[in-house]
């Protein structure tokens, strides 16, 4: 299914198109097949009235980043982000029809935490006003609905700050 996704207009670069091809070609796409790289899902809370976005403060990672996290065995993508938003806001199958990703980045992993160097990041769109959001804390030091202005003062992963940037674009939201 990851196959079917890649296409260049949604890389955040050339690069990353290319290297996403030839990590798909090498196969063992999951984290328990290869602890060290591996595939993985985004999905960004996003309220189009508000125009606010939701993140969290992820305590492996220590940043504040977008929900997400890694496809598990037996996997298609649209089960990946369905289980990842039922794990981390306690929605359970948000997507009917599984929407196309916005953008596919590549995130080096500096802390190793997990053993983790490379994630291949699918990040899909959640447009919700987050009222049925139950978020368990487990996994966050803390989650806040903010304004692209207000998350681009906490946001530093460059994949993360790539996804404000198409938020920006896309949705005409003023950086404040």
């Amino acid at each position: 299914s990851i196959t079917k996704i890649l296409k260049q207009e949604i890389c955040d670069s050339e690069e990353t198109y290319q290297e996403f091809q030839r990590r798909l070609e090498g196969g063992s796409l999951i984290r328990d097949e290869n602890p060290l790289t591996h595939f993985g899902t985004f999905f960004l809370p996003f309220n189009s009235k508000t125009k606010e976005l939701f993140l969290v403060h992820h305590k492996k990672s220590g940043l504040w980043i977008a929900p997400g996290g890694h496809i598990d065995r037996g996997e298609v993508l649209g089960q990946t982000v369905n289980r990842e938003i039922w794990e981390e806001v306690g929605v359970k199958d948000h997507f009917k029809e599984i929407p196309n990703p916005f953008l596919l980045t590549i995130t080096k992993i500096n802390n190793n935490t997990q053993g983790c160097k490379i994630h291949y990041d699918i990040w899909y769109l959640m447009v919700t006003d987050g009222d049925n959001f139950n978020v368990d804390l487990e996994e966050f030091h803390d989650t806040k609905w903010l304004t692209l202005g207000e998350a681009r003062k906490i946001v530093i992963a460059p994949t993360n700050i790539t996804a404000l940037n198409f938020l920006e674009s896309h949705y005409a939201i003023k950086k404040e």
